[in-house]
């Protein structure tokens, strides 16, 4: 076992488990931090979300985010030596009397992002990725105090804006400060001041990065995930990123990114962008050769299997003809056993006018208000035409939403009921609590309950069989890909079951 374990490592990078685990397909990460604690916990930890392997200390993968950030530090001085990441079951045996500075990530610390409260208001329990996040700063407040060591906990990743939202949480947690945005440019400066015990704000913001600017990666990533686009720039209210203007990482990057993880023997990756049909556009406009040239390039890569989408906005995939659609959809797949290459649609509400009281932005535009129903089912049927899996989201409690709305969307699904789709209704949570509160289940109609049980009709029925197509194509292990069958089909029956009391209920 190498490493400075008896003085500990100065710089520990980390995440919280959910995001620190061995997954296959980005479709296993998205199903891991969405679970709650009624999955037993070893289930949890050993089946859905498997121990991350490490090559001494160091973890094997780790979650792009904190790949950045080692990538920023390494750019700007920091030895190899100094900086180490871990999977949190290494931090006692890493973290000593030298170490100044943990980093932790967590995408949803507090668990207030819009598809985790549906999980845990439905399926009941804590989210995991809270009740783990929570069990990891506890014990590095514990070690801090019970040693004496003098290191500052900086938290990141994409839910920072929760806890700078709940500042006396994250203060309970032992957490020092608090960074918000993309850091790899400043992480070098940043973490000397913070290591040389400088008095520092508790939220710091990063001044983000340029494209040109944004530092290779030097290992891999959980899920082979590697950026192609940062930021989005749509203005949606309910939206963490709507005001981050969209940029395009260069072709020598990403190709950088995928060769490391290529060399770590990860196979599969997954394309990761707010709209990865906008990939190279100009003030916006969808570019279909600069897409083209992105999967061409992706796919030239030797020894390269899946490569996974994300997901892309209505509007851009209308911008494209169906050969264009088609060409990019064959160019992805091309000599790879992948059937169902999904991508997410967020379609929000067939409502154009609601969807409007709840945006600032251009996520219909340049279409009308009154197009957008239509325009989004044409959109779902044509990508599903191109050999795309469409997978849809719906928010439901928008502020202002009337039941007109809601049926609005129950005739939606309706009209696409014989279509290769899955659709994801969840639960409306305010990424500022002056845009409204929180829908949850106790908000839920009769027309609620029937688009949520219509979805998931159409859920049931199809995504067992992308899940499995998702998971062969990357090659999982077959045990792998036997229990995620089996678990789904008992959690279909555990749903059902509900939307039936829960019909009767209604009904009485």
């Amino acid at each position: 076992m190498a490493g400075k374990r008896p003085g500990g490592y100065p710089i520990v990078l980390t995440a919280d488990r959910t995001l620190m685990a061995n997954y296959d397909v980005l479709f296993d990460g998205m199903m891991g931090t969405i679970q709650t604690t009624s999955v037993p916990e070893p289930i949890m930890r050993y089946c859905v979300a498997p121990p991350m392997p490490r090559r001494g200390l160091r973890a094997v993968k780790a979650p792009l985010g904190v790949r950045r950030i080692e990538a920023g530090l390494l750019r700007g001085g920091f030895d190899r030596s100094e900086v180490i990441v871990v999977r949190p079951e290494e931090l006692e045996r890493v973290i000593g009397p030298e170490t100044r500075i943990v980093a932790v990530s967590s995408s949803d610390p507090l668990g207030y992002g819009m598809s985790n409260t549906t999980m845990t208001d439905m399926a009941g329990g804590r989210l995991y990725t809270h009740t783990w996040y929570r069990r990891m700063l506890r014990q590095l407040d514990r070690l801090r105090s019970s040693a004496g060591y003098r290191f500052r906990i900086l938290a990141g990743g994409a839910g920072a804006w929760q806890l700078e939202q709940h500042p006396r949480v994250a203060r309970r947690l032992g957490i020092d400060h608090v960074v918000r945005g993309y850091a790899e440019q400043d992480a070098p400066e940043l973490f000397r001041r913070v290591a040389s015990g400088e008095p520092l704000p508790f939220v710091i913001y990063a001044n983000g990065v340029g494209p040109n600017e944004i530092p290779a990666i030097h290992g891999a990533t959980c899920m082979g995930v590697i950026e192609v686009s940062r930021g989005c720039g749509k203005g949606c209210q309910f939206c963490t990123i709507a005001r981050e203007r969209m940029i395009h990482l260069p072709l020598e990057t990403i190709v950088r990114d995928v060769e490391a993880n290529l060399a770590a023997g990860v196979r599969s990756i997954c394309a990761l962008s707010e709209d990865f049909f906008r990939y190279g556009s100009v003030r916006g406009q969808v570019r279909a050769e600069a897409v083209k040239q992105l999967c061409r390039t992706l796919r030239s890569l030797p020894d390269l299997k899946l490569i996974q989408l994300d997901h892309c906005n209505v509007t851009s995939a209308a911008a494209l003809s169906d050969d264009d659609l088609r060409e990019i959809h064959d160019i992805l797949v091309d000599g790879q056993r992948h059937e169902y290459l999904w991508v997410n649609l967020g379609v929000e509400t067939a409502s154009g006018e609601l969807l409007e009281m709840n945006q600032k932005g251009g996520k219909i535009r340049p279409y009308r208000v009154e197009e957008w129903g239509e325009l989004c089912e044409e959109t779902v049927r044509r990508l599903a035409r191109a050999g795309f899996f469409p997978m849809v989201s719906l928010i439901m409690g928008l502020p202002g939403e009337q039941p007109e709305h809601v049926e609005a969307t129950v005739r939606w699904i309706e009209r696409l009921y014989n279509e290769r789709v899955v659709i994801f209704p969840i639960f409306y949570s305010p990424v500022d609590p002056r845009l409204g509160r929180p829908f949850t289940i106790r908000d839920m109609t009769d027309l609620h309950w029937r688009l949520f049980r219509l979805s998931y009709n159409l859920n049931f029925k199809w995504i067992p069989r992308m899940y499995w197509d998702n998971q062969a194509g990357a090659g999982a292990p077959l045990w792998r890909r036997l229990f995620i069958q089996l678990t789904g089909r008992l959690q279909i029956v555990q749903w059902t079951a509900k939307f039936i009391w829960e019909s009767r209920r209604l009904t009485a």
